[in-house]
């Protein structure tokens, strides 16, 4: 009978022997320093700047100067129709457009859907996915849209052969060019259109420089040796970096001609320069006296010059308000509002004056009383509100959800931006077909004698539907009394 007990072989344990102990020994920490050295790169992780970052945080400071808000985008579409620029620029654009607005946050910009779908789909999803149901202003469209390959090439090259071919060398040069566009557009949502002069058209030429030196021969006579040696270099500029650049300058390009700032001195372009002129020039003829005095209307509050209706009528207040204006600007108080002006309050920086005195002055120990009345209406497309006020001066509305409580200005906002409100003046905030408001929601308006809006927090400057940092309508109420230097009024919506 064999004996079943497994025999002891010498050569296997020899064998076995180096990886037992391999398994059982703790590298040392110089040792694993040297590994995680080789695996890991030896360069920090460092932040993306592009010749347009400062630009970006220009437009930053530019449109918190001037109070901009309620400013929403949408990206409809943002492809590449050349098929040869394996680059994201709908996520450029989303980085461009948040450090455009990482102080003000005037601009905000939503991403619906993916490239193929249109614009009426993805203003439905939009609608759908947001708390009030209100859908962005504008549509953002962008295209790689050219890619001209070697469109210039430029060739050199030199060679030289001793006697006998002792010694040869040849030297060449290749440089070749080509040519990558990006054109991007605004779209309002609400007539299919675009915008008019709203638009982005850019060029970046690329560079593809080859160096070479070769088919060198020595020949050494007496040992019969012959040694060849050749050289090369190149260099390109990289496609998807000059695609991250076309797409910043577009987002600062778009966002100036939209709200007409002088995007241009963001990018180091003179007032003077003739495109700016002809820029400037287009923006004032695009205009009729009543755009314009609007505009000016809208441009003064902001600077505090003017306390009355962004409605483009002339009044006493208006012509006082503009002397005043003038006078800032350095002219006389007194003179036409020709484009001439109209270039002059675009470019040139004003202080803010100091705070306008209300337009109609509270009587006395009436500042917090319930001037603003709020009565529920009902229109076709569910449910709204109306506001009527004894005085003339500024409402805004808001409104605190029933379970989470988050409070949410509902108005004005970005379809009705003025919150001028006069005593035979009737302010309806309502549902519409790019708006709709929840009737669950609880409501309240507030009444200032005085536009204090840009004075308030940041936390409560933020855009229209987007919720504040505040826990009850009272809150805001004292933020802004706080703001006026006056008190404030405060009405809830009456119940049905």
């Amino acid at each position: 009978m064999k004996d079943s007990a497994p025999k002891f072989r010498p050569w296997l344990a020899l064998v076995l022997l180096p990886v037992l102990v391999a398994c059982g020994t703790v590298p040392s920490p110089a040792t694993l320093a040297d590994v995680r050295a080789q695996a890991n790169p030896a360069d920090k992780a460092r932040r993306t700047i592009t010749n347009f970052t400062p630009a970006l945080r220009c437009m930053d400071e530019r449109l918190f100067e001037r109070g901009v808000r309620d400013v929403t985008l949408m990206m409809e579409e943002m492809r590449d129709a050349t098929l040869r620029v394996p680059v994201s620029t709908r996520d450029m654009m989303v980085s461009a457009i948040s450090d455009m607005t990482r102080r003000s946050r005037a601009v905000r910009l939503s991403v619906f859907g993916t490239d193929q779908q249109n614009l009426s789909t993805i203003l439905f999803q939009a609608q759908r996915s947001s708390v009030f149901q209100a859908v962005p202003r504008y549509s953002l469209r962008g295209t790689i849209s050219q890619f001209d390959d070697g469109v210039e090439r430029r060739n050199a090259a030199v060679g030289l052969s001793l006697v006998e071919r002792v010694f040869g060398v040849r030297m060449s040069s290749d440089t070749k060019f080509s040519v990558l566009g990006f054109d991007a557009a605004l779209v309002d949502t609400g007539r299919f259109t675009l915008v008019a002069g709203v638009s982005s058209k850019n060029q970046t030429v690329l560079a593809t420089r080859d160096t070479q030196a070769g088919d060198g021969e020595a020949r050494l006579s007496n040992p019969g040796l012959s040694a060849v040696f050749s050289f090369a270099a190149s260099r390109s500029d990289g496609v998807a970096q000059a695609a991250r650049n076309m797409v910043e300058l577009a987002a600062v390009e778009l966002v100036g001609k939209l709200l007409r700032l002088p995007y241009w001195q963001c990018l180091g372009i003179p007032d003077d320069d003739p495109e700016v002129l002809r820029e400037t020039e287009d923006w004032f003829l695009a205009m009729d006296e009543a755009e314009l005095r609007q505009s000016l209307q809208e441009r003064m509050r902001e600077l505090r010059y003017y306390n009355g209706p962004a409605d483009g009528k002339p009044s006493a207040a208006y012509l006082q308000a503009l002397g005043r204006f003038r006078v800032a600007l350095g002219l006389p108080a007194t003179g036409p509002t020709d484009l001439a002006f109209f270039r002059l309050s675009v470019v040139r920086s004003v202080p803010r004056a100091a705070a306008a005195a209300p337009a109609v002055a509270p009587p006395a120990g009436q500042g917090a009383a319930a001037l603003t009345l709020v009565r529920r209406t009902a229109t076709a497309e569910g449910f709204g509100f109306s506001v009527l006020t004894e005085r003339e001066g500024y409402v805004y509305c808001y409104a605190q959800e029933p379970e989470s409580g988050k409070i949410r200005r509902v108005f004005p906002h970005r379809f009705a931006s003025d919150p001028h409100i006069a005593p035979d003046k009737l302010i309806q905030v309502q549902s519409s077909e790019r708006l709709a408001l929840s009737a669950q929601a609880r409501y309240a308006c507030l009444f200032a004698g005085s536009e204090v809006y840009a004075d308030l927090p940041a936390a409560l400057r933020w855009g229209d539907f987007d919720e504040v940092r505040a826990t009850s309508f009272e809150d805001i109420r004292d933020a802004f009394a706080k703001a006026s230097g006056a008190a404030v009024g405060l009405q809830r919506l009456e119940a049905l």
